[in-house]
């Protein structure tokens, strides 16, 4: 669609109900600026229980958490430097230990499931399939390395980043002499009473393997990288909780902007920071931060923007789902809603460029020129690729190109889709 001139230059099935695969994260995006404002922020809130008597303090350390997704390497580097401010509010007040736990409030602005209406069993092992909850720590997943160390026949040596406590491992590798072959690694989420990674198999002396996996519980996996940020900041923390009474806050601490963090949603098109801003957004509206709850916040924006009642089915907000479903009209729609509001250069900031960054680094390099920012989408059988580019005159065209229930290869349907949009750049008149 040329939106200048608001005409539609071509449209194949245009009202047909499809799997947005992770355009849905458009929808998600466009929404939580035009609900939260580009300068939105979450607070996590820290409270001690109990009184601080000569250095210690004599309770929990609880945290109430409201989803921050930008305590992640993406977003900082080590995420652990996050809870530095932690440290020093601590040491400002004298507490040199912790005579109780770090734990998270009983009451969870995410209730329920931490996985989104629908996900398939067999991505929850994957960084991509983590759940979610008010307590994010990197995202929800966590990189392992297995190195053969030591003598053959002994443990090889297993770590975990970036915390080094999270999550539990529970190794069963062993070293073999060094040049015996390729690792022979396996490896599984444990749902035993206390969550973690079971990685078994050998690996020959001096090589070593990483992987990466969804973190088995996303609230203890937070709360085990405070423990450990205070730890290495010479604060000693207890493991048992103390019955105390009253509670005092310690600090607040607030996350990056939602300008910033629509960009590390939108380019690496990050699942689990659009379930955050999915439930943020039934939280902020209803108080409830649920899926039900943001589903209603989300169809009843669509409706507001003119959206047809009968486009659009949304489940989660980062199109995992195999429930999600919208037209490609609906996406055209939203995104040229977008372009026309006060918050556009923040949602148009935060998509791929071709040819240049995110899932569009190695697309269109031929032809685009920067001239494309646009959102992919893959989940199988469906293949997706929606946003904007600006043609050799220099006019901006919306559109949405997605396949379903296709047999051939990803990359064909990704051709097919590259060539539409070649033709949409290299437009010099009113027709493609």
């Amino acid at each position: 669609m040329a939106p200048e001139r608001r005409d539609t230059l071509a449209s194949v099935q245009p009202d047909r109900l499809v799997m947005p695969a992770s355009n849905q994260k458009l929808i998600t995006g466009a929404v939580a600026l035009a609900r939260l404002g580009a300068d939105y922020q979450w607070q996590t809130t820290f409270v001690r229980t109990g009184p601080i008597v000569k250095g210690v303090l004599r309770g929990d350390l609880v945290v109430i958490g409201t989803g921050d997704p930008s305590v992640s390497a993406a977003m900082r580097g080590d995420p652990l430097m996050a809870f530095d401010s932690l440290v020093a509010a601590l040491r400002a007040n004298g507490v040199v230990r912790i005579a109780g736990r770090v734990r998270s409030s009983d009451l969870h602005a995410f209730p329920g499931s931490p996985l989104g209406f629908g996900w398939d069993w067999d991505d929850l092992d994957a960084p991509y399939g983590a759940g979610v909850s008010e307590l994010m720590f990197n995202d929800a997943f966590a990189d392992v390395q297995v190195r053969g160390c030591g003598a053959a026949r002994r443990a090889a040596c297993v770590t975990t980043m970036p915390a080094h406590t999270t999550p539990v491992i529970r190794s069963q590798v062993t070293t073999r002499a060094a040049g015996t072959g390729a690792p022979d690694i396996v490896w599984w989420r444990d749902s035993a009473a206390t969550p973690g990674i079971v990685v078994r198999g050998s690996i020959a002396m001096g090589d070593s393997l990483e992987f990466s996996a969804a973190q088995p519980d996303v609230r203890l996996s937070y709360l085990a990288a405070v423990r450990e940020a205070l730890i290495r900041g010479r604060i000693q923390v207890g493991d048992r909780a103390i019955n105390a009474t009253g509670a005092d806050t310690l600090m607040v601490l607030r996350s990056a902007p939602l300008r910033d963090v629509l960009k590390a949603m939108q380019k690496p098109s990050q699942n689990q920071i659009a379930e955050v801003l999915f439930r943020t957004l039934g939280l902020h509206d209803t108080g409830v931060g649920t899926p039900d709850s943001a589903r209603a916040v989300v169809e009843r924006q669509l409706n507001a923007w003119g959206v047809r009642r009968d486009a659009h089915a949304i489940r989660d907000g980062s199109g995992l789902s195999r429930h999600d479903y919208l037209t490609p009209r609906a996406i055209v729609q939203v995104l040229d809603t977008m372009r026309r509001s006060a918050v556009f250069p923040h949602f148009y900031g935060s998509l791929p460029v071709a040819g240049e960054d995110g899932t569009l680094k190695n697309r269109m390099q031929r032809f685009a020129e920067r001239r494309v920012r646009a959102k992919t989408g893959t989940i199988d059988k469906a293949r997706a690729l929606s946003g904007f580019a600006t043609t050799a005159m220099g006019e901006m065209i919306v559109f949405s190109i997605i396949a379903n229930n296709f047999t051939v290869p990803n990359r064909e349907v990704d051709r097919i889709a590259e060539l539409i949009v070649e033709r949409l750049v290299m437009m010099r008149g009113a027709t493609p």
